[in-house]
């Protein structure tokens, strides 16, 4: 996984992708979903989550990171969850009625 995370963040900063080098892009992601699954893995995960989140930041992309899925975290990442569009637009219109 670092040697992916590593060749996918030096071709995103080669092309000067990353909004810090004038890019569009304004965040990357590292691990999906993971806090879904953690329980899974027991004692193995916490760990596991820990090394993602300080390889990622190791990286220095100039945007945050964040952890889809996932409650706590590590800093820096973000705990971030996600709603596609389609059910983010049936939700409001329900409760919009």
């Amino acid at each position: 996984m670092q040697q992916f995370t590593e060749k996918i963040v030096n071709m995103m900063q080669q092309e000067k992708l990353y909004v810090s080098q004038g890019g569009p892009i304004i965040l990357s992601q590292i691990e999906n979903e993971c806090g879904n699954v953690e329980w899974a893995y027991g004692a193995a995960a916490k760990p596991y989550v820990n090394w993602s989140a300080s390889m990622a930041a190791s990286l220095e992309t100039g945007v945050p990171w964040i952890m889809c899925q996932h409650d706590d975290a590590p800093d820096p990442i973000v705990s971030a969850c996600f709603f596609s569009w389609s059910l983010f637009v049936c939700l409001f219109m329900f409760n919009s009625l």
